[in-house]
């Protein structure tokens, strides 16, 4: 068999950088010919990118080519200097590039690559998936839906789905503006389960990807049918000190109760417990958790709830 990853030809574009790193490159891989086309990118968060990138991989390799009915555009490292230093955003200009849509191609780092991708890897695609994840600090579990999109978002059969803020600054977000149908997905990070997550988004992909004519065969049906949430909060610490978490790795994607303890903070000199960070609602869907131990700082991303429309 060859595989969809055998394959793949690759495209390079070169991305200014400064004397410490001269310039770097964006790939974007491309196999098949004709319509629907689809883009599958991981990294455009750097702290998030090789769980995304490793379910790429898992799908590619795993797909036969003689499955391809359509054209596949895949970018595993979206900002290759965020994923390096294992950051958000990239050292050299801390632009957030999902902020950036549909940059500039006379402009900074982060704006260049932007254009660059805008330009070479959105341009003419029938469906985009963003793929983030819960990197390299916390986990989580669901996928952002929006108009149109809807069906594809539901394909990864993530615990929860959420309505997306419209943003065209967003790789989504600009893509829907040119009429693509497109799909973020928010599922997995660094903890014992993180291959298991990497097959299941592959499985979506894999799901995603036939719904939409791309490839061919009947879809299967996803894991789980996800609950729709409403407007998602994030819980921070007031103080920072030592974050000790009470809710694990597992736990996200389930539903808990009001006043259930999630994780305390404790001050660092006296180990006294200085804030717990309790459940909110009678009933709290976990969206994305942190499963480690760690220092944080006031003010940090901790948690993501929501309430579940039921």
């Amino acid at each position: 068999m060859t595989s969809l990853f055998d394959a793949l030809e690759w495209k390079r574009h070169a991305i200014p950088g400064e004397a410490a790193y001269g310039q770097l490159e964006i790939g974007i891989g491309q196999v098949g010919s004709g319509g629907p086309v689809a883009l599958v990118a991981a990294g455009v968060h750097g702290d998030e990118g090789p769980w995304g990138a490793l379910a790429i991989r898992k799908l590619l390799e795993s797909t036969s080519v003689d499955a391809l009915q359509g054209t596949l555009r895949v970018v595993p490292c979206a900002n290759p200097l965020a994923m390096q230093a294992d950051a958000r955003n990239a050292p050299l200009d801390t632009l957030d590039l999902n902020r950036s849509f549909p940059g500039n191609a006379g402009g900074s780092h982060t704006e260049v690559l932007a254009a660059v991708l805008a330009n070479e890897a959105v341009a003419g695609c029938d469906l985009v998936i963003d793929l983030h994840g819960g990197g390299s600090w916390c986990v989580n579990a669901f996928a952002f839906e929006m108009p149109g999109g809807e069906h594809i978002s539901r394909a990864f059969g993530a615990p929860f789905v959420v309505k997306a803020p419209d943003r065209t600054v967003t790789l989504t977000g600009y893509a829907r503006s040119l009429g693509a149908t497109v799909a973020a997905v928010e599922m997995g990070g660094r903890s014992v389960d993180e291959l298991a997550w990497a097959e299941r988004i592959a499985d979506g992909l894999r799901r995603a990807l036939t719904i939409a004519g791309v490839l061919r065969g009947t879809a299967t049906e996803p894991p789980i049918q996800s609950i729709p949430v409403g407007e998602t909060t994030v819980l921070r610490p007031r103080a920072g000190g030592l974050f000790v978490p009470e809710v694990k790795a597992a736990d996200v994607g389930t539903i808990v109760p009001k006043g259930t303890s999630l994780g305390r903070v404790l001050d660092s000199v006296t180990l006294a417990v200085r804030e717990t960070l309790v459940a909110p609602f009678d009933e709290t869907a976990l969206l994305l958790l942190r499963p480690h131990i760690a220092r944080l700082e006031g003010g940090a991303m901790t948690y993501v709830v929501a309430q579940p429309l039921r």
